[in-house]
């Protein structure tokens, strides 16, 4: 744990003292994928108790439009007015993790006044790179397939350069590209093992529900609806703190490292 908070504030200190942008991909060095790793699921496990809540929150928000259509079958204006509610406040309440995470990995204090003000004023910053995001992966899959990966690995530090340092979207844009340059391969890195990480924690939650539903047919027993719903739904609500917790600790590397 010393060592995390150590290599937390070494990143800090180091991304101050260093250019916003770098110049040239020389002046990058190498970022080894192990520690950044190490960093990423130590701050996920520090962060948990309190950022799990805001996770649940979030899924169960998200299932509001399902739960209207079922009961309602009617996609008129209330359902996508629910569903542009349920996309806006997830977005928020993943952004309210991310700078949870943010002040625990640099040792800021953190307050929830303090939280939801920066989040209120880092959403349109946040709504405008995630669309440039979508564009360039799109464009780039729809012209030659690896543009589209590059750009699927190389954005990801972009949000939190709009949302925890405050940049404009295209400052973020660039900021990330710059960063990654020359350290695509330990970023892509991290992205592959984020994403079996993440497969894992779907593949958990499905065996969770199949279970319960064994246990309904082998022993007659009746699982509440809310016990069956709870229970995948709670191991779902760790994808959000896992996947913003290595995109935090590859973000803290490559500040670092320049």
């Amino acid at each position: 744990m010393r060592e995390v908070c150590h290599a937390a504030r070494s990143a800090t200190l180091r991304a101050v003292s260093t250019p916003d942008v770098p110049s040239t991909a020389e002046s990058l060095a190498p970022i080894a994928l192990g520690p950044t790793l190490e960093l990423g699921w130590q701050l996920f496990k520090r962060s948990l108790p309190r950022c799990l809540p805001l996770a649940l929150l979030a899924v169960l928000i998200g299932q509001l439009p399902a739960v209207y259509l079922l009961n309602m079958a009617d996609r008129g204006a209330v359902w996508l007015l629910l569903n542009a509610l349920a996309a806006i406040v997830g977005l928020a309440l993943w952004l309210l993790i991310m700078q949870r995470q943010y002040a625990l990995l640099h040792g800021r204090i953190s307050t929830l006044g303090r939280e939801l003000e920066e989040v209120i004023g880092a959403l349109p910053r946040a709504v405008g790179v995630l669309v440039v995001t979508v564009l360039l992966i799109g464009v780039g899959s729809l012209l030659l397939v690896v543009p589209g990966v590059y750009f699927l690995v190389a954005l990801w530090p972009a949000l939190t350069l709009a949302v925890c340092e405050g940049r404009g979207v295209r400052e973020a844009v660039d900021g990330s590209l710059q960063l990654v340059r020359g350290r695509w391969g330990a970023a892509a890195g991290v992205w592959v093992i984020t994403l079996i990480a993440v497969f894992g924690v779907v593949m958990l939650g499905m065996g969770a529900g199949l279970l319960l539903i064994e246990w309904q047919l082998v022993t007659g027993m009746p699982v509440g609806t809310l016990v069956s719903a709870l229970v995948p739904g709670l191991i779902g609500a760790l994808f959000p703190p896992l996947v913003i917790a290595f995109g935090l600790a590859l973000h803290a590397r490559l500040r670092q490292s320049v």
